[in-house]
């Protein structure tokens, strides 16, 4: 005879603790990765800073100048800072990823809600032999979680291991 439906509260002191979970980091070349792609992405405003300095220096190119400095030292501070602070977990039913160190989350996916599992490699990311995972749910056509800067065979294992789990949910 099957149970009747029941809905009990826990208590706080029995909630699992997320710290004592084993989170797994990324590959100490997704730092260099990093950095290629804010160096990518720094160098076009530079130019749109320096080809109008050459012509008409003046207050505005230095203060312009000054900002766009300090903006580029920001973003390659935080890259190391941000590095440490990403990692990833698998639970027996979920999927546990965190980051970032000003704005930080950390995202929980069950395996029960996931629809469908990705791969990705851009042209630098091939480069440096790295993959984004894709986690897909229910409800939206963008993926809810993506976990950059994972090694090519990890990316694929996770990718299998993951499928494997939702697909044992359906």
């Amino acid at each position: 005879m099957e149970e009747p439906w029941q809905n009990n509260e826990i208590e706080k002191a029995d909630l699992p603790l997320v710290e004592e979970v084993s989170f797994q980091k990324h590959p100490v070349r997704y730092k260099k990765y990093r950095r290629v792609l804010s160096t990518i992405f720094w160098v076009f405003p530079l130019l749109g800073l320096a080809i109008p300095a050459f012509i008409n220096p003046g207050m505005w190119i230095t203060i312009v100048g000054g900002i766009l400095f300090v903006l580029i030292f920001l973003t390659f501070i935080s890259i190391p800072i941000g590095y440490k602070r990403r990692s990833y977990a698998l639970r027996e039913r979920d999927l546990t990823y965190k980051k970032g160190w000003i704005f930080s989350s950390m995202i929980t996916i069950p395996f029960n809600r996931i629809q469908h599992t990705e791969i990705s490699r851009g042209p630098i990311e091939r480069k440096f032999e790295l993959s984004t995972l894709k986690i897909y749910t229910a409800g939206g056509s963008t993926s809810d979680l993506s976990i950059p800067g994972l090694e090519v065979e990890e990316a694929e294992q996770l990718k299998e291991f993951v499928a494997q789990k939702a697909a044992t949910y359906e």
